[in-house]
């Protein structure tokens, strides 16, 4: 019995033996192409493949050490980052998924991972759950990035070389730079710790901050420009006069309003005037009066002289006609033109 349990044990490890061998072949027949060549072209062929296999291993190797997964950015694997590869991680991570399970059965555990890859088992794991792995707990199988030998055969490993020169260049650095260079060295003597405190006061994280905020302050609408503030003026006095007056109403005289500067102007002419404007007195008073009228404040008056030079610039033949003259409607358009807005106004008429 003993004899036949032997026999199928070697037929078995034979069959697997030949079916490596057989993918190996199957390897090698898709690097070469063909089974016909000479030592040279199959030597380039293995060469080119052994190259491309070391390429990826050293990217691979630059991935472990340089890129962090969002999964391992955690304080359990923090003195691991960059020190083993991202295999050793992604075993590690699946481990510790049993970690829950393996706490409430200790048996359960069987330390198949401790024993057979040199990494800590579910067991293990969840004593660091706290706090961070140690990186002498991972074999240095895992821990080996380069394939570089330097510093593995030698007996004593020292860093004072590198210490003396990180305090040389702390002495030259500013205060700035002292502080951020012992930042960066507390992180690596002290993976567990870090700069965070706690905040002085207990802080409600439940939904957003309540302000006192009015109507006007909570609205997303937009602030209407000056042409939907005049077209609104006008709607406003054009109902009001279409408005029927009522014969209460009507029998009343209404007070005249206070009008300042009134009596500037003549008798027979101030029953006629509605309102007075002050405006600035450089030279575009008049425009300043439009602007104001209309609402749209006295220091938009350059945009008359905008609206004028558009009409000269869209009817130019009609008011050459009528001036006679081109010279006559030339000296018109120059003097409408604006400090600051000349060279707009001129490119875009066309002139």
């Amino acid at each position: 019995m003993e004899f036949n349990y032997c026999i199928c044990l070697l037929f078995i490890y034979f069959v697997y033996l030949k079916c490596r061998v057989e993918s190996v072949h199957w390897a090698l027949k898709r690097v070469l192409h063909n089974s016909l060549g000479d030592l040279c072209s199959v030597w380039d062929a293995m060469n080119n493949m052994i190259t491309l296999q070391h390429t990826e291993i050293k990217a691979f190797f630059e991935a472990s050490t340089h890129v962090v997964g969002h999964v391992f950015k955690k304080t359990l694997y923090k003195r691991l980052l960059g020190m083993v590869s991202r295999h050793t991680l992604n075993q590690i991570a699946a481990e510790f998924e049993r970690v829950y399970y393996a706490a409430k059965n200790p048996s359960s555990c069987g330390c198949v991972m401790r024993t057979t890859h040199g990494l800590s088992c579910a067991c293990k794991l969840s004593k660091y759950v706290l706090g961070s792995i140690p990186l002498d707990s991972i074999h240095m199988f895992w821990r080996r990035l380069s394939f570089s030998d330097q510093g593995l055969c030698e007996a004593q490993v020292t860093i004072k070389e590198q210490m003396e020169t990180i305090s040389k260049r702390f002495e030259e650095l500013d205060v700035c730079g002292k502080v951020t260079l012992k930042s960066k060295l507390q992180e690596i003597a002290y993976p567990d710790q870090n700069s965070m405190c706690h905040p002085p006061s207990k802080v409600n994280t439940k939904g957003a901050p309540k302000k006192s905020m009015n109507k006007n302050q909570r609205s997303t609408k937009r602030d209407p420009s000056y042409w939907e503030y005049v077209d609104a003026f006008h709607f406003v006095q054009n109902r009001n006069s279409s408005m029927k007056r009522s014969p209460s109403s009507s029998d009343q005289p209404n007070p005249r309003r206070i009008i300042p500067m009134l009596d500037q102007f003549e008798p027979f002419i101030q029953g006629f005037i509605d309102n007075i404007v002050n405006v600035k007195a450089d030279g575009n008073c008049e425009y300043r009066s439009i602007v104001a009228l209309l609402g749209m404040g006295e220091d938009s008056w350059s945009l008359v002289h905008n609206q004028l030079l558009k009409e000269l610039a869209k009817w130019s033949n009609d008011y050459i006609n009528l001036f006679g003259d081109t010279d006559k409607f030339e000296e018109l358009r120059r003097s409408l033109l604006v400090d600051g807005l000349s060279k707009v106004c001129f490119l875009g008429f066309g002139f």
